[in-house]
């Protein structure tokens, strides 16, 4: 019953984040919680296999795949053609230092400082890990990740591959030093959807249910069985 309750808090966080740009769904992994060897002849004879006692969680991860692209016609969002990488942003700390954090997040925009930014406002980075700032004119993004006005070049966005680890539903840290990509394909005036599988989700829902009442029915039962042979003892007069 806690296994079953630990993937349905998981199952409704992805479900939750199913319109969430960039979103990566999250799975939780299991073992047995006390494996035990069976064997015949009362314990001492050759071995029958192992038993099972029931499912512990032992780690969770967050699934990488590819979500579907949409086109928005803003020429300043771009997705990430493939499942690989992601893109820096500066976010403040609360006290008062920025780090770096990284998103499939590719709906960009500009600030009143002419900043470009994430719909959340934290500041886009470039290549070199630095904010891409940019001059009066019309701004683009091109399929090689060249940020242009007015036809210029004026910065190359930053893509970086790493080990992430999610932080929020769309931000996640660099467990090791993120590195830049060399020739990233930008799908642009594009952005990545949310990979949850919506029909499947549902589907894991009602299996996770059912899953869940079966084990309670099991206590249930259990709890049944002592009251009755609790019952059946003679009464120590």
């Amino acid at each position: 019953m806690i296994a079953s309750q630990q993937r349905l808090d998981v199952l409704s966080s992805n479900l939750a984040n199913i319109s969430t740009t960039g979103y990566k769904s999250d799975g939780v992994t299991f073992a047995e919680a006390c494996e035990r060897q069976m064997n015949a002849n009362g314990g001492l004879g050759q071995p029958l296999g192992s038993m099972g006692s029931g499912p512990v969680q032992t780690g969770s991860y967050t699934n990488f795949e590819l979500g579907p692209a949409t086109a928005t016609g803003n020429p300043l969002d771009v997705a990430i053609a493939d499942a690989k990488g992601a893109f820096a942003v500066e976010v403040q700390a609360p006290d008062g230092s920025t780090t770096t954090a990284y998103t499939r997040d590719g709906s960009f925009m500009l600030n009143s400082a002419r900043q470009l930014v994430t719909k959340q406002g934290y500041p886009v980075l470039d290549d070199a890990q630095r904010p891409i700032t940019l001059p009066q004119g019309t701004a683009a993004i091109a399929g090689d990740g060249t940020v242009s006005v007015n036809g210029t070049k004026v910065a190359t966005l930053g893509v970086f591959s790493g080990q992430f680890v999610k932080t929020t539903p769309t931000l996640f840290t660099s467990t090791v030093d993120a590195t830049p990509i060399k020739g990233t394909t930008l799908k642009t005036q594009t952005i990545e959807g949310s990979n949850v599988d919506p029909i499947k989700s549902m589907v894991d829902m009602i299996t996770i249910n059912r899953s869940y009442e079966l084990g309670q029915k099991s206590i249930q039962k259990q709890d049944d069985m002592t009251e009755k042979l609790i019952q059946s003892l003679p009464s120590q007069a």
